[in-house]
């Protein structure tokens, strides 16, 4: 039995499996006056009255196959971030309407990850509540693949079509309708993409919060941050080299034997997830027959009335991905202008190298997930290890990785050489692996710890069909939740993506050899200052105990 802490004291009792979760009467709301006391504070968010320890959780092998899942995700996003932006122009994209095609990401994350984790609550089919989604999204995820991939190809048959129906057979009209039509596949399949990926990733994240218990809320995480992690790592490494030198049976470009192989580790992670990890279905209610519109109500319910815990955290996130995109956007871009301001062509006539100034980038970010990779194994051993001491608790650790990334990014004003600047990026690694297991963390824990509560009033106090109908529509389950923390993640893109256009165009001119290398760095900066706005708001997050 583990020793009960005397701040947070456990009955010896069992409780029902985490994956069950019954209609509860309303509970009261985080915001009611009645929850804070007479100091004027919110009461400690602490789990009442359950043993959790006494919840069998799940050995390494099973928690390896939920989380398998986040590196198939992380995998298929490398393709779209090594290769997207260079794929779109080489087919003769602007700048300007590539920058255009990146808004899918947001889009996605503001649209689509708060439907589909309404939806996802409320879904009775008999594979549980998540699976349905994944293995949908899944499907559509290795269509838009394959039009990414084949985006030319597609485009010149669907040109051979028109000029069969139009009957012009002017070798010009072909060429430049595939080379239009292949535009429209390309742009279309990354918007597609880009909907359907993050589908899946919002139900795969809400599978991890759902299955293990809340004792295992921070193992679950840290697993799915280094499955992450190592994805990253493998992407890189696997776009870095040349594929069609060691596969070239499986296309005759590198971007379509790339996504080829997305789409095969894609597939395999997901089975491993969907075949071996077991849910429990919703019951269909009478008080499940709601209006089609509820959904969007749910939406904006939850919105407004977060919880105390979530929302601190989701005012967090907010400021640390106004400081992680000016990073995430830029930073390849940063380390190319470096090496091109610091490897000047040797004669005038000489053309720009541009592509070693690539690999430059290319080969700084591959450090910077690897020492993800070993920080996202590292710091959460540390953490469970020496969780006595203070220093060490979530909060503070979660606290300290936005101060190394304000004093990180700080830093990219001094940086004055590509050895320097992978160093920057290299210790980048660090922060990033905590960003993808914290937040979740805490997420988790708060959707475990409403579990805990719901079941404790079931067995206690009975329900009646009109009680079950309040506590409808005044509960949040993980996939709404999840969606609507991921909107004060999207909402930074917009944001970032407008003042970075007016830093661009204020320091355009103030580049050259007296000057500074990239006009990259102002953005940086600006990334860096928003990580320390981050930091001080993080000293506010409620924690669940």
């Amino acid at each position: 039995m583990a020793k009960i802490d005397s701040k947070t004291p456990l009955l010896h009792q069992k409780k029902p499996p985490v994956s069950i979760r019954p209609r509860n009467p309303k509970r009261r709301s985080s915001f009611e006056a009645s929850t804070y006391n007479s100091a004027g504070q919110p009461h400690s968010y602490i789990k009442p009255v359950v043993d959790d320890s006494a919840t069998p959780g799940l050995n390494l092998l099973q928690m390896l196959a939920l989380t398998v899942c986040m590196a198939g995700v992380q995998f298929t996003w490398t393709v779209e971030l090594a290769y997207g932006t260079p794929y779109l122009i080489s087919l003769d994209l602007s700048k300007q309407v590539t920058a255009l095609v990146w808004l899918a990401g947001p889009l996605s994350g503001l649209i689509v990850q708060p439907l589909i984790g309404a939806f996802s609550d409320k879904c009775t089919s008999p594979l549980g509540k998540r699976r349905p989604f994944i293995i949908g999204g899944c499907i559509l995820t290795c269509i838009s693949m394959l039009g990414v991939a084949y985006a030319r190809n597609i485009g010149y048959q669907i040109a051979l079509w028109m000029v069969t129906f139009t009957q012009n057979h002017d070798k010009e009209y072909l060429l430049q309708s595939s080379h239009d039509n292949a535009i429209i596949v390309a742009v279309a399949s990354f918007y597609f993409l880009d909907f359907t990926l993050n589908s899946v990733q919002a139900m795969c994240r809400a599978l991890i919060l759902d299955v293990p218990p809340l004792w295992q809320q921070d193992y679950a995480n840290a697993w799915s941050a280094r499955m992450s992690n190592l994805a990253m790592v493998a992407g890189y490494f696997v776009g870095f080299i040349d594929l069609l030198k060691y596969l070239p049976w499986l296309g005759d470009s590198q971007m379509k034997v790339f996504c080829i192989v997305a789409i095969c580790v894609f597939c395999i992670t997901i089975s491993i997830t969907c075949l071996t990890v077991k849910e429990k279905p919703n019951k269909l209610e009478e008080s499940d027959n709601l209006p089609w519109y509820h959904t969007f109500l749910y939406i904006w319910r939850a919105f407004r009335h977060l919880p105390i815990p979530i929302k601190t955290l989701c005012h967090t996130q907010f400021f640390a991905w106004m400081g992680w995109f000016p990073f995430l956007f830029y930073s390849t871009q940063w380390v190319s202008d470096i090496y091109l301001a610091t490897h000047p062509p040797k004669s005038p006539d000489s053309p720009i190298d541009w592509a070693e100034g690539t690999r430059a980038g290319s080969f700084a970010l591959l450090c910077y997930s690897v020492i993800s990779v070993i920080a996202g194994i590292i710091i959460p051993a540390l953490v469970l290890k020496f969780k006595r001491i203070k220093l060490l608790s979530l909060l503070n650790v979660y606290t300290l990785s936005h101060i190394l990334v304000a004093a990180t990014l700080l830093s990219s004003c001094i940086v004055s050489s590509v050895t320097t600047a992978t160093l920057v990026l290299a210790i980048m690694g660090i922060p990033w692996a905590i960003v993808l297991w914290i937040p979740f963390s805490l997420v988790g824990e708060y959707v475990s710890y409403e579990d805990e509560k719901r079941i404790q009033n079931t067995q206690t106090v009975g329900t009646t069909s009109s009680t079950q109908l309040e506590a409808q529509k005044d509960e949040f389950d993980a996939g709404m939740i999840l969606g609507v923390h991921n909107m004060y993640i999207v909402f930074p893109q917009f944001v970032v993506a407008i003042i970075s256009s007016v830093i661009f165009s204020l320091f355009n001119n103030t580049v050259g050899a007296d000057k500074m290398l990239s006009n990259v760095t102002p953005v940086l900066v600006f990334g860096g200052l928003m990580a320390l706005v981050a930091a001080g708001f993080s000293r506010f997050i409620v924690r669940v105990t």
